[in-house]
């Protein structure tokens, strides 16, 4: 199996390397270079089956960091390493394992393999001269990753159509069987996709964000819970007060739960981002829940400002910021 030089090497340059953003099951979030996102919602897929679930508050993937007690850049430099609930699967330099890790979870975890039959993950309580028991490292290359991973070595709970929490979070550039699923149910609700063909493209997003919108339900182009319970259900088109889904109003929402909104968006969240970029001095044009031209160029400033990556896209870190009080000027 690959050194971690190795895979430093194939991944390099570290901290500057493409992120996609994840939703897991558990709504924790986590960003990993695009190139992976497919192998982590694998991992994603096993500990819901086995009922695992990862915490906001200490799991987290991406960092530009040195590795811990050495020189060289960790692998969550390059988004090739996430740490899962590190409060009850710390790190020890003493060689103890101390971990709430099913041990089936971590093999079923460890034996998920690519479309051309390579590893892709190593776990970290492996490891013989430390114990690191958060931590799942990909050690597969770019290359063997493209080929998409064999998704029949992948631990999962099947769906079950009656029960929509079984279902996972799916988003753009999600790939796999589930993907394909929400495909045929978006068409046979007269919702097209596209093609269908297990990939969460521009048109599979547009078609969720089109069935939102006639469901009343926050249009983000994720589905969560609420969508897969629309979706299954037959919830017929439904004016917003009389929406059978219930929905979280609470203003002082977690900034890890907050749905991730781009331009193009729609709803009461985008309106929320609205109002704190007015709180912030920040004009987004009309307070009207519609993400467009105008609020994008305040959240690029916004970010700028707050020394945000600016891709215009309000994630957890934006978020955090914009639901933080102004400073005083």
């Amino acid at each position: 199996m690959r050194t971690t030089s190795q895979l430093r090497s194939l991944w390099s340059p570290a901290c500057s390397v493409p992120l996609t953003t994840l939703t897991l099951h558990s709504g924790a979030r986590i960003s990993v270079a695009k190139a992976a996102g497919e192998a982590f919602r694998a991992i994603d897929a096993v500990m819901q089956a086995a009922d695992y679930a990862p915490r906001s508050a200490d799991t987290g993937a991406f960092c530009c960091r040195k590795i811990t007690g050495g020189s060289g850049y960790s692998l969550h430099a390059y988004g090739i390493a996430a740490d899962y609930n590190w409060n009850s699967n710390p790190f020890r330099s003493d060689g103890r394992l101390v971990t709430d890790m099913p041990s089936r979870m971590v093999d079923a975890i460890v034996g998920i393999r690519t479309k051309g039959g390579q590893p892709v993950f190593r776990w970290g309580g492996a490891f013989t001269s430390v114990k690191d028991a958060m931590h799942f490292e990909v050690v597969a290359s770019r290359t063997e990753l493209q080929r998409g991973i064999d998704w029949s070595t992948v631990r999962m709970t099947k769906p079950d159509p009656k029960k929509p929490k079984t279902w996972p979070v799916l988003q753009l550039n999600d790939t796999g069987p589930t993907v394909q699923r929400l495909q045929k149910r978006l068409a046979k609700l007269g919702f097209d996709p596209g093609t269908i063909d297990g990939h969460f493209g521009a048109d599979t997003r547009r078609a969720v964000r089109e069935f939102q919108k006639s469901r009343a339900l926050d249009v983000d182009g994720t589905v969560g819970l609420q969508t897969w319970t629309a979706l299954l259900t037959d919830q017929p088109p439904t004016p917003d007060e009389k929406s059978p889904v219930k929905r979280d109003r609470r203003p002082d929402a977690d900034p890890g739960k907050l749905p991730i909104l781009e331009r193009g968006d729609e709803g009461r969240f985008v309106e929320r981002v609205q109002q704190a970029l007015n709180r912030h001095g920040f004009d987004p044009g009309a307070i009207d829940g519609s993400f467009g031209e105008d609020t994008e160029r305040a959240v690029l400033a916004f970010q700028k400002k707050q020394r945000l990556d600016r891709d215009g896209v309000v994630g957890e870190r934006t978020w955090k910021a914009l639901l933080a009080n102004p400073k005083p000027t």
